[in-house]
């Protein structure tokens, strides 16, 4: 019980741990046709009993918009913990109930379930810390080829200090598994932000020159394999509290 209790606590501090990596897992969840509202009550009421907030199995839930996993749920868990943190992930007890109930009602409503990757937070690439959170959130996940060069690494972290510039927050991420770069632009204001106009070529260039943006933006795109493009609408009432 204290082992619980110490990673329940250590849980709740992780978001603003800047001295050791912040992690998190993700999932996605495909929904079958026709029964969304069926879904979205059975995992309200898993959430409730089973994923309360300030406990290691607390997550956040997402519509998802655009991209290869369009219209599906989002689950983030294990969020802010370091890779230390993750050592205890195992000497947790198993929760049979828990898992059962999701098997039960909420596994039934499901076409399919894919993801389960780990994503690190980067620092030196963000301008936006992990605990500042949104509610709505454009992420760029960027494959890119196998070991780039310098150059490329070069381009990222000049990234923000441009962003601060055009008033932008963006938190960077490395995935575990296809060699991915996450871009996740938090929309404090709400998705009316993209009503304006771009500003990060104008501040990009006030930072570091006429000509910067094209040129390394031209840099960064010989080694990025694709681009897709999804939009993150928090759901408070799959998450948890």
């Amino acid at each position: 019980m204290k082992k619980l209790l110490f990673i329940s606590a250590i849980c709740l501090f992780a978001l603003s741990a800047f001295s050791q990596a912040n992690t998190a897992n993700f999932i996605y969840y495909k929904v079958k046709t026709g029964h969304r509202s069926a879904f979205n009550e059975a995992l309200k009421t898993h959430v409730a009993k089973f994923r309360k907030a300030g406990t290691p199995y607390a997550w956040a839930v997402f519509n998802l918009v655009g991209g290869s996993h369009h219209n599906e749920v989002m689950a983030l868990s294990n969020i802010g913990l370091s890779w230390a943190q993750r050592d205890e992930l195992s000497n947790l007890p198993t929760n049979t109930e828990a898992a059962n109930d999701f098997y039960l009602n909420v596994s039934p409503h499901l076409d399919g379930v894919t993801g389960g990757e780990i994503i690190t937070f980067q620092p030196e690439y963000s301008n936006s810390s992990p605990a500042e959170r949104s509610a709505k959130i454009r992420s760029n996940l960027l494959t890119i080829k196998y070991a780039p060069a310098q150059e490329f690494w070069d381009v990222m972290k000049r990234l923000p200090k441009a962003w601060d510039k055009a008033g932008y927050k963006v938190a960077t991420y490395q995935t575990s598994g296809v060699n991915r770069i996450i871009f996740s632009r938090r929309f404090p204001n709400g998705w009316k932000e993209l009503d304006e106009p771009s500003k990060l070529k104008s501040a990009y260039e006030d930072v570091y020159g006429k000509g910067s943006y094209e040129r390394d933006i031209a840099i960064m795109r010989n080694y990025v394999v694709e681009n897709e493009t999804v939009f993150m609408t928090l759901q408070p009432d799959l998450s948890s509290k």
